[in-house]
């Protein structure tokens, strides 16, 4: 099996890094790489010789702008891996286009377009898929959900050192997106801000860091909470497995409804206690009380979250134990590879 990643791509992403990783694990298989960042996308010639070598096109994240270009110049089928809507992102999540504005009825048609033009698309929930469906008119039997997983070997539990650990750690890792919701974690800091036990660790920087940053520090004033920065992917593994609690995502926009994120695929390999929000992307594959612990975006009930798992010291241990168990077993990198592996065999046999 052949499988050329096409379009301008960041092999370094993690959705596509979990891809690439894995189907190095899969035997048979080659992958080649035609990245428009690096290799013009006007070459025609030397485009279609490197999609002709390959028995699937795959078109990883973020590359809507390629589908209909790359499906002009090869007969082979067409994966395409969007991984979000750029019309729900841009329109509602982050609010940088306003609805019904000629730039938001451009992003749809770009969602549209890609979408129709592939001959499978990925999603990696199933409540994004009947998001594409409803929204986009996309027909379910074109979609199909592959996990976003996480690679094992680089996220895995480390040995914590023996004795009490103080202060209890509670963290979080992110890019300060609208969708996570770090408004409502440094709300939850400040109800807690009287248990001197307590620490939030906050990693990362990106679209409101420096306005959380300057609530949490100036307006709030805590001094149970760190912002500690952007840190080196290679480090993130180590940084994390310090925490006693990790928190997902509380954003009450629709994307939140609709993804499973990256750092939930890595608290779980780590063996950690997860809380996020209540969602049916999330109850999708974990379940309430086994392996996570979900709430509303009510600071006031996330902080009882993290007093709860704070107490009870073996339902945190059940919680992180039931997470690990099921993310490293079923939703390692190799078995998303795997899938994607298989959907693309039966796409070239021309069974799907």
């Amino acid at each position: 099996m052949n499988i050329l990643f096409a379009g301008k791509f960041e092999p370094g992403y993690n959705r596509t890094k979990v891809i690439l990783d894995g189907l190095q694990q899969v035997a048979d298989v080659n992958v080649t790489h035609y990245n428009f960042h690096g290799q013009s996308r006007w070459n025609i010639f030397a485009l279609r010789a490197a999609c002709k070598r390959a028995d699937v096109v795959f078109l990883p994240s973020f590359t809507h702008n390629d589908v209909a270009w790359i499906k002009c110049w090869t007969s082979r089928p067409v994966i395409f891996d969007p991984l979000i809507s750029r019309y729900l992102t841009k329109v509602f999540d982050y609010k940088k286009v306003k609805e019904g504005s000629l730039r938001a009825r451009k992003n749809f048609l770009k969602d549209k377009i890609s979408l129709h033009k592939a001959d499978v698309v990925l999603c990696d929930t199933d409540a994004h898929r009947h998001y594409f469906h409803r929204t986009f008119h996309v027909p379910l039997s074109k979609m199909q959900v592959v996990q976003v997983g996480v690679n094992t070997d680089e996220f895995y539990p480390q040995p914590v050192p023996p004795g009490p650990r103080q202060p209890f750690t509670v963290g979080f890792y992110g890019g300060f997106i609208p969708l996570q919701g770090t408004r409502y974690i440094i709300d939850t800091a400040k109800i807690l801000q009287g248990y001197t036990d307590i620490h939030f660790h906050l990693i990362g920087e990106g679209f409101e860091y420096a306005d959380m940053r300057h609530l949490a520090e100036v307006q709030y004033g805590l001094k149970n909470i760190t912002f500690s920065g952007w840190c080196p992917y290679d480090d993130l593994n180590e940084a994390v497995n310090k925490f006693d609690v990790c928190l997902g995502i509380f954003g009450e926009g629709m994307k939140t409804s609709l993804v499973i994120p990256n750092k939930v695929y890595h608290y779980a390999a780590l063996e950690k206690a997860i809380i996020t929000r209540n969602t049916s992307a999330v109850r999708e594959i974990f379940t309430p009380g086994k392996n996570i612990v979900l709430t509303g975006s009510d600071p006031a009930e996330i902080a009882m979250r993290i007093l709860e798992l704070k107490a009870n010291k073996t339902f945190r241990e059940s919680i992180a134990t039931g997470g690990y168990k099921m993310i490293t077993q079923k939703y390692n990198h190799r078995v998303i590879a795997e899938k994607i592996v298989r959907i693309a065999k039966e796409l070239a046999s021309g069974s799907l």
